[in-house]
């Protein structure tokens, strides 16, 4: 299955610049449409800055299915793209929730209102977490074979989650920092 951003419009990534790859070869500069420049009246000279940086997070997904790095640097890159991912929700895309809520129709330089920005962050967003989770099942394969093995709880022996219960409670636990919420503070 192949994730490559095909959700980037052409005039964006495709006609700036293309990496066949092989790691051999150098950047090279499409023509795509060459002598064609976007109205200065028109959105398209403007990319969306939230959904250019789910292409640069599907960016990051992508070298960790590259195997040209070690493995455990392909699950590193895969841990980044989860957690920008989780960021993003947390920061952007509560901010236009809250812009539709408040009623703000005003469109981004690229002509997208906030409601319209929120279902394309959904669409490719979906994109990005399924290519996450075939990434995953591909690493975790290739863990196995090196002899790494990702365990679930319930894979766990009784000494080992005794063992983790006493690691947690000795090294973990006397170190959380206590968080007050109430009203004033949710």
């Amino acid at each position: 299955m192949d994730f490559a951003c095909g959700w980037i419009s052409p005039l964006t990534v495709e006609s700036i610049a293309k990496n066949d790859n092989r790691g051999d070869a150098p950047l090279t500069v499409v023509d795509g449409d060459a002598g064609v420049a976007p109205s200065f009246d028109s959105n398209d000279r403007f990319l969306n800055r939230e959904l250019s940086w789910l292409a640069f997070n599907m960016r990051v997904v992508e070298e960790a299915r590259n195997p040209r790095h070690p493995l455990l640097e392909r699950v590193r890159f895969l841990s980044i793209s989860a957690t920008n991912l989780d960021e993003f929700y947390m920061v952007r895309v509560a901010g236009l929730k809250g812009q539709v809520r408040a009623g703000i129709m005003t469109p981004s330089d690229d002509g997208l209102s906030p409601s319209k920005q929120l279902a394309e962050i959904n669409r490719h967003a979906s994109e990005i977490m399924q290519a996450q989770h075939a990434t995953w099942k591909i690493l975790q394969r290739e863990l196995h074979e090196v002899g790494i093995s990702v365990l679930e709880p319930e894979d766990l022996t009784d000494p080992e989650v005794e063992w983790l219960q006493n690691r947690f409670m000795d090294d973990v636990f006397p170190v959380l920092t206590p968080i007050a919420i109430d009203p004033a503070h949710p």
